[in-house]
């Protein structure tokens, strides 16, 4: 798993055993494998009754565009069924609206909402 989370660039496969500990805490994963690789995977928290949270979506860059990264949001979403589970929530990278918002995701502010966010280094 570390080597989807490095080719992507993000800072969690620098500490293994850390994002090991947030795999097996998660609530529910989907991975995608083809032959002995990973190319996607994605995982979410949720209390299993009002709220999801989208924690992470990875797709291996030699991979995107192929339909992997839909795949395994979809089957994210499958698992959550919005009439069960109406708090569904992802922060994701800019750039990347146009595809979670062919998923049916929409941005906070089209509810009137804001969301925050509190992070060790404060970003610009």
């Amino acid at each position: 798993m570390v080597a989807v989370y490095r080719s992507n660039g993000w800072t969690h496969a620098n500490d293994p055993e850390r994002l090991r500990r947030a795999i097996q805490h998660s609530s529910y994963n989907v991975v995608a494998v083809v032959g002995d690789r990973v190319v996607g995977y994605a995982r979410t928290l949720s209390d299993e009754a009002f709220a999801v949270y989208i924690a992470d979506i990875l797709v291996a860059p030699d991979r995107q565009g192929e339909g992997i990264g839909r795949e395994i949001t979809q089957a994210l979403l499958d698992h959550y069924p919005i009439d069960r589970l109406h708090h569904q929530v992802l922060v994701a990278e800019r750039g990347a609206e146009g595809f979670y918002t062919r998923l049916g995701m929409r941005p906070v502010g089209t509810f009137g909402l804001t969301a925050f966010i509190r992070t060790r280094e404060p970003r610009p």
